[in-house]
Order: structure tokens, then sequence, then C-alpha cells
């Protein structure tokens, strides 16, 4: 059994850090053969990242995932956290779980294909900039208190001068607000999704990023949702402390439930 979840943002205000506490501790009794952790776990745009880390309830959230009592776990980077890679790197088999962009595994003889999620916003919204490109600004903004300054630079050639400050804005935006998030959705449900973010034509993709959870009716594509205190602002409700389960090859979209977990 695969369980993943993503976007829960810990650092942030709205953050739902003391339900995915008690997600945790039932994750460690449930039998869970890989637990995908999706990206933007932890919120480094926002704060300090050793504030953030070391904050008394995330520092608890933390010591429980590198207790866990589950098989394999695996931290794929998001924006919010896309800086983990680079201490990944300078400390190398220090970690409880392994770090990377993106993630295959199999079960029940299906194949699943696991990112955050960014790389369908770049190829939606974010033209003139490259995948690459906004990776190196989600690093550069996980270091916020020093970014503004060198961020216009860093834009200059990727989009023309009198809108460098708008794509700033855009980019810093969260992605349930975005204007064009239908975009991503189509991207991600579309046939040819596999030339574009390196998976194959036969895997399923689990992704999160846009705080808007779905599955298709194919169960063939799905997205994690968020577990941020938030309301969407096109269905204006609230959607929140979902994760994506896959059992037998078979991908099911859940809210927490502590009755009822798995």
């Amino acid at each position: 059994m695969i369980v993943a979840v993503s976007d829960v943002h810990l650092g942030y205000e709205k953050s739902n850090g003391k339900d995915f506490s008690r997600f945790l501790e039932k994750c460690d009794s449930a039998g869970i053969d890989h637990l995908v952790l999706l990206g933007d776990i932890l919120d480094f745009w926002r704060r300090n990242n050793a504030e953030v880390v070391t904050e008394k309830e995330n520092a608890k959230i933390l010591d429980k995932i590198a207790r866990l009592n589950v098989k394999n776990i695996h931290y794929i980077v998001g924006n919010h956290d896309y800086y983990l890679l680079r201490l990944n790197e300078r400390y190398a088999g220090n970690y409880p779980f392994i770090i990377s962009k993106s993630l295959r595994l199999e079960d029940g003889g299906r194949k699943f294909y696991f990112i955050h999620g960014y790389e369908l916003e770049v190829l939606a919204n974010l033209e003139p900039l490259s995948i690459e490109n906004y990776e190196k600004f989600s690093e550069n903004m996980c270091f916020a208190e020093n970014v503004i300054g060198g961020l216009a630079s860093f834009l200059w050639g990727f989009v023309e001068k009198e809108c460098m400050q708008a794509q700033i804005r855009k980019m810093r935006k969260s992605p349930h607000l975005r204007e064009k998030i239908d975009k991503i959705y189509n991207i991600s449900i579309s046939q040819a999704r596999y030339m574009l973010i390196g998976m194959k034509p036969d895997e399923g993709l689990v992704y999160g990023h846009t705080h808007r959870p779905f599955i298709n009716k194919g169960k063939t594509v799905a997205n994690t949702g968020s577990w941020v205190d938030e309301v969407d602002e096109l269905s204006k409700e609230k959607s929140q402390n979902k994760y994506v389960k896959i059992s037998n090859g078979l991908m099911e979209l859940k809210t927490f439930d502590e009755k009822n977990f798995p």
C-alpha cells in the first residue's frame, strides 16, 4: 500500500499541523509500504528555515516522521521546500527518507509517477521560464529574507523588463489562487502529459501543489490536495486534510479520518 500526502506547509500560520501529526500517528500502525511526502511539507518561503524546523510543534512532527514504522519513506521536494535537495547533497545519508524531485513506484501490478506539481504550473502559466529556472527561483525563495533584491536580476533574461514585477508576484502567489488553475489540471489529465514531465505513458500520475484535490474518472491521475486551512477561490469551499491511498493498484482520494484510516 502507498499513501501520498502533500502541502502541509509547516511554518505557515494556516497549516493544519496538529491534524497532520495525528495522521502520522495513524500511519505508524497502518501497514504502509510506501509513505510519499509529496512536497511543501515544510514552508521555507514564509519564514526562516531554522525557525520552521525548530519550532516546537514542527520539531515534534519531524521527529515522528523519523521514527515512523513505515517500510519506505520518500520525500519529493516542492517549491516551498526545494532547499532540502541542497541539504541532502551536503549531508548525504543523514535523513530518514529518500529526497528527490520525482519518484516511481509499483503497486498491484500498476506503475505510478509522483511529482510535487510545480512542473505543471510552469508549463501552464509561467512561460517563458523553464522548469529549471523556476527551480532556481524556488531555492532562492527558501531564503526569502535575502531574496527580494535579487529577484529582478534573476528574471531579467526571461521576461520583458516592464513585466518583471508582475511575474514575480505571479510566481510567489499560492497556486490555488491563480486564475489559470484549470490549465494545470488540463495538462495533468492529457494523454500526452508524459512528453512534458518525464513520466511514462503507462504510469499513473500523483501530484500536489495546487491545493485542489481530485481524482479523474479513470483513476489514473490524482491530486493530493493540502493540509492548509484555506478557502478555494473558485469553489468558495474548504477542502483540506486530503491524501491519496493506492492499494492493489487502485487510487483513492481520501479525507483524513482517525476512525477510518487509511
